[in-house]
């Protein structure tokens, strides 16, 4: 049930005196008399009674106190709610936003996808996945995401999440080889990013992650190869060396060294047993 508002009633505001109430009411229950509005005596009777409920609980001090917290809980309530059907317009906006999204992705739209998505984020701090889909699709959804990034170029994007499903696959398996098709998609960014590295600072921690995906000795060999052609390229000759040797080391019979090892004088390592 609604409160009336008595303030409105008085057209006066919250703070005002106890004079103020008085005169406010004099005024209109003079132009509210009943006996001064013979053509709208019903309207006039109820303006009347209402001008008086008011006038009678706020000019009480006690009343009035008491009534200001039962207005002030109402307006609590009222802006509560509005905030509730904001909040409710809003998930229902997300959640077609999200299933747009999702359907993008699903027919490798992955410019648009990642587009929504991203907006999604923009829009919520605490968006998460895990709060439209299940567990389960949850983590086929940021499969779709990383897939994207991978095919969009954004290697480090798709690397982080690529990274985290393996992580969430360790605490709760939910798949069966799904976990390889994502270290292998992993093995090929770590590969690619040590064959042409960005920030030297980096390699160290590629070359960590490309040694616990447990590769073969012929893929980690050729790893070790083009890292010792980036290092060449920089003119840091005695670590392209110690590079290649550990290429060697895996894979003696490794194949295109031999400009790079006349390069740093490693000919005798060409086609040794």
């Amino acid at each position: 049930m609604s409160i009336p508002d008595h303030y409105q009633t008085l057209e006066i505001d919250r703070h005002a005196t106890p004079g103020t109430i008085k005169q406010a009411f004099r005024r209109l229950a003079k132009e509210y008399h009943p006996d001064k509005n013979p053509t709208r005596e019903k309207f006039a009777e109820k303006m009347f009674r209402e001008i008086s409920i008011a006038y009678d609980v706020l000019r009480d001090p006690k009343e009035r106190f008491k009534y200001d917290l039962t207005l002030n809980a109402a307006a609590r309530n009222a802006r509560s709610r509005s905030r509730h059907r904001e909040d409710l317009e809003h998930s229902r906006h997300a959640q077609y936003r999200f299933g747009r999204m999702f359907q993008q992705l699903l027919t490798q739209n992955y410019e648009i996808g990642i587009q929504i998505y991203e907006q999604l984020q923009r829009g919520n701090k605490a968006f998460r996945i895990d709060d439209f889909l299940d567990y389960r699709n949850s983590r086929d959804c940021e499969f779709l995401i990383a897939e994207a990034y991978q095919t969009l170029g954004d290697l480090p994007k798709a690397t982080q999440i690529y990274e985290s499903l393996l992580a969430s696959e360790k605490r709760r398996p939910v798949f069966h080889h799904f976990a390889e098709e994502i270290r292998d998609r992993l093995k090929r960014i770590y590969c690619y990013s040590l064959a042409d590295p960005v920030h030297i600072e980096s390699i160290p921690k590629n070359l960590e992650k490309i040694r616990a995906l447990k590769l073969s000795k012929r893929e980690t060999a050729w790893v070790y190869k083009k890292l010792a052609e980036f290092y060449c390229e920089i003119d840091w000759f005695t670590k392209a060396q110690e590079m290649l040797l550990l290429a060697f080391e895996l894979h003696p019979r490794l194949k295109g060294t031999k400009k790079i090892c006349r390069k740093l004088n490693l000919e005798h390592q060409l086609f040794q047993d």
